[in-house]
């Protein structure tokens, strides 16, 4: 008698990138009670993965966030350009809300501590439905951040700081900001700080999309 659990009549290829054998093997063994799943590929570095052409044919990738050379963080921003219609899962040890966001940002659509790692039918048939997976105490965090760092709430920005946001957003350099308003470079980098201390980013990609979303931006 068949004793894997059922849980749907299609069959999917699941691929894992882990340096730990160990825990590969514990994902192996949770992977072989489910029959939606045909194969289950493993690779233990992301180089080794993205080397190997069969990487590109999977349905789901469960991926290490901390790994030797290149991270998971890094791999799942290339296979998200490469390889679109893969679902990536992170797995990791690690609950830093940083690591948290750069995945996310990076396409993953799940991501789970290793220590809460149970019912991996219930993940997979999540992702595989257009839904996302988060360990509950990451989704805590996750909400805790974005009541912290809401942009409408902190986007207190003064004209002067609103003027440079807007040429800081469409491409402009320090330098050049502080041509068009004929003010000095250090009075511009003074506004910049004060602008990604207002808004909670460090980048202008994030400051992009955060005033954006807080309707700063004249578009």
């Amino acid at each position: 008698m068949d004793n894997r659990t059922e849980i749907g009549d299609r069959q999917i290829s699941v691929g894992v990138v882990e340096n730990d054998e160990s825990y590969i093997e514990k994902i192996r063994s949770m992977l072989s009670e489910l029959s939606m799943v045909r194969e289950v590929r493993c690779w233990t570095s992301a180089e080794e993965y993205w080397r190997d052409r069969n990487g590109q044919k999977l349905d789901v990738l469960l991926l290490d966030i901390k790994l030797p050379g290149m991270d998971g963080v890094e791999l799942a921003g290339r296979v998200t350009v490469r390889n679109p219609d893969i679902s990536i899962i992170m797995l990791s040890n690690l609950n830093s809300d940083n690591l948290i966001f750069q995945a996310l940002r990076n396409g993953a659509i799940g991501y789970i501590l290793k220590a809460e790692l149970r019912d991996l039918g219930e993940t997979l048939q999540t992702v595989l439905s257009g839904g996302a997976t988060i360990t509950p105490t990451i989704a805590f965090r996750v909400l805790t951040s974005f009541r912290k760092s809401n942009p409408i709430l902190e986007a207190r920005l003064t004209e002067r700081e609103k003027q440079i946001l807007e040429l800081m957003v469409s491409g402009k350099t320090i330098a050049r900001v502080a041509d068009v308003l004929g003010v000095s470079v250090n009075t511009v980098n003074h506004h910049a700080k004060s602008i990604y201390r207002k808004l909670n980013v460090h980048n202008r990609t994030e400051l992009a999309r955060k005033a954006a979303a807080a309707g700063l931006l004249d578009v």
